[in-house]
């Protein structure tokens, strides 16, 4: 058996593909790309990037092919997918979150200010754990709509502005009104999508759907 392994690194500048500074430099040192760029955000997807990067340049795909794939990957459908951007503002799409651990993730990977939409059907979650998280995060306001929106906003509303609507569509608009150039919306409901919608991918292409008409407004 072959012990041959290439690790990968967010602190280790020695590693075929390192990060420094915000950029990413490929294996002969060049500048292949900076961390802002990148339509998904978070330090999970980075190492999940530079991890793809390593075995791809391993298997002999050319460094220019991997640069034009960490620059339009979209993600998975409905996790933290960035969806489009209106006068500066970035929507991003976390539909498939459906509990409080995905909340957490989702607004830890962002470095703006984060108008964040929750809500539908309340499977018994107790909001109030999302209080540190809040506090200690870049989450600015909370909209909160349908079925578990009164819960959410009694539970969160002394930590940030929180305002309460009754539907996602209701949401998206009130969201988009009060955010400003540079902010985040994001959709990740932290609850079951059963109170307007069958399932979470029903409620994803939705929000997109809802987000990118919008643009023609």
């Amino acid at each position: 058996k072959s012990n041959n392994y290439s690790p990968f690194s967010l602190n280790n500048e020695k590693m075929l593909f390192h990060v420094k500074n915000n950029d990413i430099y490929s294996p002969s040192g060049n500048l292949l790309i900076n961390i802002n760029k990148l339509k998904i955000p978070g330090k999970h997807n980075l190492y999940n990037f530079l991890a793809a990067a390593t075995c791809a340049h391993s298997l002999g795909i050319p460094v220019d092919h991997i640069k034009e794939v960490m620059k339009n990957f979209n993600g998975i459908e409905h996790r933290l997918e960035y969806v489009t951007k209106i006068n500066e503002i970035a929507f991003f799409n976390d539909s498939k979150s459906t509990n409080i651990h995905s909340v957490i993730v989702a607004i830890k990977s962002f470095y703006n200010p984060i108008i964040l939409i929750l809500g539908g059907y309340n499977k018994g979650t107790n909001f109030r754990l999302l209080l540190p998280h809040i506090k200690s995060s870049h989450v600015r306001d909370i909209v909160s709509y349908g079925e578990a929106g009164g819960h959410i906003n009694t539970a969160l509303g002394d930590a940030v502005r929180s305002i309460q609507v009754n539907d996602l569509n209701s949401a998206v608009n009130k969201a988009h009104l009060m955010a400003a150039p540079g902010d985040i919306v994001l959709l990740s409901p932290g609850c079951a999508s059963y109170d307007q919608f069958p399932n979470y991918e029903v409620r994803g292409k939705f929000f997109k759907k809802f987000v990118n008409n919008l643009v023609s407004k």
